[in-house]
Formats: C-alpha cells, sequence, structure tokens
C-alpha cells in the first residue's frame, strides 16, 4: 500500500480499512467519524491512501 493519489480510472472506485485484522467497506464521508479520526482508508484498486473523512458501509437488511 502506498500513500501517493489514487490513479484509479474513476478515482477511489472503492474504499476500504482494516480494523483488528478485518477489512471493513468505507465509503466518502462530509465530516470526521470515529472511525475515520481513528483508521487509515485505502482505495481498494491501487492501494493509495485516502485522507479525507469516511464512514463505515452499513449492508442493507433485506427481509426474507
Amino acid at each position: 500500500m502506498n500513500a501517493s493519489a489514487c490513479i484509479c480510472l474513476i478515482r477511489w472506485p472503492r474504499l476500504h480499512v482494516v480494523i483488528e485484522g478485518v477489512r471493513h467497506e468505507v465509503e466518502p464521508a462530509e465530516a470526521d467519524t470515529p472511525t475515520s479520526a481513528l483508521f487509515r482508508a485505502w482505495c481498494a484498486g491501487c492501494g493509495a491512501e485516502y485522507t479525507y473523512p469516511f464512514r463505515m458501509v452499513i449492508p442493507d437488511a433485506q427481509a426474507a
């Protein structure tokens, strides 16, 4: 993983954060969140560090 700008064709196509060895999907946010204050996010495509606020992605719960 590197700390340069995203070089993907579509900038920041997917983001992730690793918390206690588990990879979680995150998305850009307008302001810092507790997660973005404590952890670093990375581009899933090229590995660039995402230095802006982000929040955790909560999967949609679908009723059966």
